[in-house]
């Protein structure tokens, strides 16, 4: 569903159907992965969206779950190990649109997109809810279902809004 590049150029992709996270290099090549299926930390139902932090740190949307998942990188095990975790209030359906997306802003802050919410989500990265938005139409009563998400190098977000058809950015 979903691929993220960290700051070590390694490829992540979110393997939502096998509930896990693949690792590659930039060849392609397989490294590693980590998840399973399950409720506990460290399992997925339904994982989608990833972030990749400054430090390291992997954020995933657990979806089904109604969580985010933090991995840290171990060195001593070369692995991803699950570090906290934080519930959303969302994500309540189990529709083939109801996909949320991360992005990390560059003050340690995680974005989130509630599809069938009509939301986008901000968050601290120890999980404190920061603000929500939902008004980016102007009030109109044209459709949303709020997909990708990302933020440029100029601290803007960006996401797509599937059911407007149209890239947003918020104010």
């Amino acid at each position: 569903r979903d691929v993220e590049v960290n700051f070590e150029g390694q490829v992540l992709v979110s393997d939502t159907g096998n509930k896990r996270v693949v690792i590659f290099n930039t060849d392609g090549e397989y490294i590693g992965q980590f998840g399973s299926a399950g409720i506990e930390a460290g399992q997925f139902d339904e994982p989608v969206g990833l972030a990749a932090a400054a430090n390291g740190d992997v954020y995933v949307a657990d979806t089904w779950n109604q969580r985010i998942q933090v991995f840290s990188y171990d060195p001593v095990t070369s692995r991803y190990l699950p570090s906290r975790e934080w519930d959303i209030y969302g994500w309540f359906g189990q529709s083939l649109e109801n996909k949320p997306y991360l992005t990390w802003m560059r003050d340690d802050h995680i974005l989130t997109t509630d599809p069938e919410g009509y939301r986008i989500l901000e968050f601290t990265s120890d999980g404190t809810f920061t603000r929500g938005f939902t008004d980016w139409l102007g009030g109109s009563d044209i459709s949303s279902l709020t997909s990708g998400i990302a933020v440029d190098s100029d601290g803007q977000v960006w996401f797509s809004d599937a059911g407007s058809n149209t890239i947003l950015r918020l104010p």
